[in-house]
C-alpha cells in the first residue's frame, strides 16, 4: 500500500510541477497511528497503521482545497471480544480490516512566526474490506461496504526549507459504516509547496 501511494504521490509529481505557479499547489505524504474510537478512546489503542498522499490548491491567501487519498489498518469491530449467545459463548479471534479512503477538505491557515498552523474539514468515501476469516467466527465479521464519512482536524507545518515541510496531523474521521466507526488519527510527513 506504500509503495502504491508513493507510486500515485510521483505521478502527481510529474503532472503537477510544470504546471504549477509559485506557492500555488502542494503534494505530500504521511505515515501514522491510529485509534479506533468507536467502542472506547483509549491512548494505549493507537497501533502504526497509517499511509495519506494528497494534493492541494491555494484558493486564497491562507486557504487551501486539499484531495487525499489515505489507508487505514484496523481491527474489525467485535475483534477478541467474547460474545455471549443462547448457545453460549464464542470468543472471537483478532480480525483485522484495510479502510481506504478519498476526500475532499478544506483548511484554513495560520502564520505563527515559525511554522503555520491550521484547522481541516472535509467529506469522503470510505471503503471497508474486512480481511477473510473462517466460517465459524463469519458471523461477527465486519461487512464489507464502501459508505459516506466526514473529517476534522488540525495541522502544523514546519517549513524546513524554500518550499519543503515537515507536517503533522490530528485527524477526526466519521464513518457510515455498520457498525458506525469513529477514527482517531496522528500523521506525520513532509509536504513541498509549488
Amino acid at each position: 500500500m506504500i509503495r502504491k501511494t508513493l507510486f500515485v504521490g510521483a505521478i502527481l509529481w510529474a503532472v503537477i510541477v510544470p504546471l504549477a505557479q509559485a506557492q500555488t499547489f502542494g503534494v505530500g505524504g504521511s505515515v501514522g497511528i491510529v485509534d479506533d474510537g468507536s467502542v472506547d478512546w483509549t491512548l494505549d489503542g493507537f497501533k502504526r497503521s497509517e499511509v495519506t498522499g494528497w494534493f492541494d490548491y491555494r484558493f486564497e491567501k491562507s486557504s487551501l482545497l486539499r484531495f487525499t487519498y489515505g489507508s487505514m489498518r484496523i481491527k474489525q469491530t467485535h475483534s477478541e471480544e467474547t460474545i455471549v449467545t443462547p448457545d453460549g459463548s464464542v470468543t472471537v479471534p483478532k480480525m483485522k480490516e484495510r479502510v481506504g479512503y478519498v476526500t475532499i477538505g478544506v483548511s484554513y491557515l495560520f502564520w505563527e512566526g515559525f511554522f503555520t498552523s491550521g484547522i481541516l474539514a472535509g467529506i469522503g468515501g470510505y471503503g471497508i474490506r474486512p480481511d477473510t476469516v473462517t466460517p465459524d467466527v463469519a458471523a461477527y465479521a465486519d461487512r464489507k461496504e464502501t459508505v459516506f464519512g466526514w473529517h476534522i482536524g488540525s495541522e502544523a507545518v514546519f517549513r524546513v526549507y524554500k518550499n519543503l515541510g515537515i507536517v503533522g496531523r490530528l485527524t477526526y474521521h466519521n464513518v457510515s459504516a455498520h457498525p458506525h466507526r469513529q477514527l482517531l488519527n496522528a500523521d506525520a510527513g513532509l509536504v513541498a509547496r509549488f
